[in-house]
């Protein structure tokens, strides 16, 4: 991955944090949704920006069960991707494995790229409406911006998202236009942050994450 001064370095562009809802594979049950997001995701980053060959853009967590330790891939992934996407859902804001997840990102130090514009508002975090939700948010996730789609080229594509969330545009087929567009959006705005900022690498311990969740237990 490029550092500030243009050279290659460990990690990939972004972290996909979602909250497990079956205990089985990815590829069944309603988590297929979030594995069919992730290499769509993944498809339009590639079109953006160049790692290397054969290097991965993205990370997402497909082994990972309840009442399990977090393996070594893991801790290294949460301490060296440059983003956290965040698929925020019922399910997610009531997660003690996304928010350690979360808190390993907030942790992180944030250094705009020599020559780029950064906001300071922005950090390394993307938080993402996955569902709808009739919770408020957390304090930990309320000080910080969600994702917002423009809404050119297709203006109902907005509302579709704020009503429906990501998981809700895949679900009903006749709004696959507005999930594309989401989508590459999206996309967009991750390679931005990519590239004008860098996120520094840091190593954890599960104490650390653990501080950072406010419980200790192990629920994905």
């Amino acid at each position: 991955m490029r550092g500030d001064d243009g050279d290659d370095g460990d990690g990939r562009l972004f972290f996909l944090s979602y909250a497990r809802t079956v205990t089985g594979p990815v590829g069944v049950g309603p988590d297929r949704h979030v594995r069919v997001f992730f290499h769509d995701l993944m498809e339009n980053i590639d079109q953006l920006v160049y790692l290397g060959a054969g290097e991965p853009t993205g990370f997402m967590d497909q082994e990972m069960r309840g009442g399990e330790k977090w393996p070594d891939e893991l801790m290294h992934e949460a301490g060296t991707c440059q983003v956290l996407v965040a698929l925020l859902s019922a399910r997610y804001l009531k997660s003690k494995w996304c928010r350690r997840e979360w808190h390993a990102f907030s942790q992180r130090a944030v250094h705009g790229r020599a020559g780029a514009a950064v906001s300071s508002r922005q950090g390394c975090i993307v938080p993402v409406l996955w569902a709808p939700f009739p919770d408020d948010l957390p304090e930990h996730i309320g000080t910080t911006q969600v994702f917002t789609p423009d809404s050119a080229p297709l203006p109902a594509a907005l509302g579709h998202y704020l009503e429906y969330g990501i998981f809700g545009l895949l679900r009903m087929g006749y709004l696959k236009e507005s999930y594309e567009i989401v989508t590459w959006q999206l996309a967009q705005h991750i390679v931005d942050i990519f590239n004008s900022q860098r996120t520094e690498a840091r190593e954890f311990v599960l104490a650390e994450l653990d501080a950072g969740s406010g419980d200790d237990d192990h629920d994905r």
